[in-house]
């Protein structure tokens, strides 16, 4: 499980007109910071910062403790494993609600 920290949900707005297609384009992400583990299999003593691409219509995640979703992890063309971040409120942050 990977512990994913939202500090505040502020985004970031890039837009242009791609080269490849002439389409317009905007891409919206929001900053987290991941607790993760190095390859020797102990935490890494400090959280990394990340990107979160948000969904057009998606609302920027709030201020709180996430954990990465199961829904993160798909296989791309290439048939490799890859992760497009998404967050699901960690089970202590769930229970508070409750």
């Amino acid at each position: 499980m990977v512990k994913v920290e939202v500090v505040t949900s502020v985004f970031d707005m890039k837009s242009g007109t791609s080269a490849r297609t002439g389409k317009p384009y905007s891409i919206r992400e929001q900053e987290a910071w991941a607790y993760l583990v190095g390859a020797d299999g102990k935490p890494h003593p400090h959280p990394q910062k990340i990107k979160i691409t948000l969904g057009d219509d998606q609302q920027p995640y709030q201020p709180g403790n996430y954990i990465l979703s199961p829904a993160s992890l798909y296989v791309d063309k290439y048939g490799q494993l890859s992760i497009r971040a998404s967050l699901s409120p960690s089970i202590a942050a769930a229970a508070k609600v409750a």
